[in-house]
């Protein structure tokens, strides 16, 4: 028997699939407010992890050091109230000589277009730096970008930025964006609402709250003291349906014109507290009564609270951190939580005056 030998030749359609570990990470910046830095942290970590890929975040002093494989950036200024800008790293030096040189031009060209208008300029962070240094820093690095991308630059009105973050031993080249969101919670404080009320929070603290919880578009958010509405207007912007109770009709009236002017899908209620009308939401974000003016008609804080505690993981759909309380430090918030058999996410004190030290912790269920 005699077999002939065939040569065959055959054309395979391959397909390569990266993973989120064989991807190419970047390096990403934010720098936050230093009103509170432990709050503002605290709020940067709790977006990352709602971030549909992987970051990495190394903390230097208020500046965050991001790498992903994806961009966070129009993530985190969209969601975050205490984040100031944020943007792409384009490089870390130790050095104010290695700065022109230590970044390649293909990385200005692809982060600087020719039609762009761009400014360069400094800032100090909890570091001091020779005023003439920073002018030629940035005299120098302007006419290095013009010469490689030929973009122009324009001081008064730059629709691109690079900022070179200047931190104690190093400096950070960035692009940088500035959050547009924290012009909009100032103009979304209580006193320019359609109803305002002294008990009602301000839009910074209650928007960094319904971060804190976990709060994303489409989720149920319940706010079991709603008062005039500051918590759950925050959290109709970031696109939640809301449900305020509250015992004060007036109050929730108020809180009705507030949600009705966001065009926000909206439930408010006037119910007592210890026997709450609602089954399941994803989130509990609340700011209960304590030494002001309430809804609460005499009945102590420390009781609420605690029967909020009690029903929570009934009615919460969801472990994890999604229950978050702000009260007074007299009302030993966090002794409760631990008393009730639950463990607490984050912990972080407010001076808001001599008199007065809230409390605001996210609770583990």
């Amino acid at each position: 028997m005699i077999f002939s030998m065939v040569k065959y030749s055959v054309s395979f359609l391959v397909e390569i699939i990266f993973t989120s570990s064989d991807a190419c990470l970047m390096n990403y910046f934010a720098q936050v407010s230093g009103e509170n830095l432990q709050l503002a942290r605290a709020e940067l970590d709790a977006l990352v992890k709602l971030c549909p890929f992987n970051i990495e975040i190394t903390w230097l002093g208020r500046v965050a050091k991001l790498q992903a494989a994806s961009n966070p950036t129009e993530f985190l200024l969209d969601r975050a109230a205490l984040v100031k800008r944020a943007g792409i790293l384009m490089g870390e030096f130790s050095h104010e000589e290695s700065i022109i040189e230590g970044i390649i031009d293909d990385s200005w060209k692809d982060n600087v277009l020719p039609s762009d208008r761009f400014s360069v300029r400094t800032i100090c962070i909890e570091s001091e730096y020779n005023q003439k240094e920073r002018v030629k820093i940035e005299k120098e690095l302007g006419a290095h970008i013009q010469s490689i991308t030929g973009a122009k630059v324009e001081l008064r009105s730059p629709n691109s930025n690079i900022l070179v973050i200047i931190l104690a031993g190093r400096f950070l080249v960035c692009k940088s964006i500035e959050s547009k969101l924290r012009h909009l919670l100032r103009e979304r404080e209580p006193g320019k609402k359609p109803f305002f009320h002294p008990s009602m929070m301000n839009s910074i603290l209650a928007r960094t709250m319904c971060n804190l919880a976990g709060v994303r578009p489409g989720n149920t958010v319940l706010d079991p003291f709603c008062g005039g509405g500051g918590i759950l207007c925050e959290a109709a912007y970031i696109g939640a349906l809301v449900i305020g109770i509250d015992k004060n009709w007036r109050l929730l009236e108020g809180a009705r014109r507030n949600l009705s002017a966001i065009n926000s899908k909206y439930s408010v209620i006037q119910a007592d507290a210890l026997h709450l009308p609602v089954q399941t939401v994803d989130h509990i974000v609340t700011d209960p009564p304590y030494g002001r003016s309430s809804s609460t008609r005499g009945t102590e804080s420390r009781e609420l609270l605690d029967s909020l505690l009690r029903k929570a993981p009934s009615i919460l759909q969801s472990s994890g951190e999604n229950l978050c309380v702000c009260a007074s430090s007299d009302m030993g918030l966090s002794e409760m939580i631990r008393d009730a058999g639950f463990r607490i996410g984050h912990e972080i004190k407010m001076i808001v005056h001599s008199g007065l030290v809230r409390e605001i912790v996210t609770v583990n269920l």
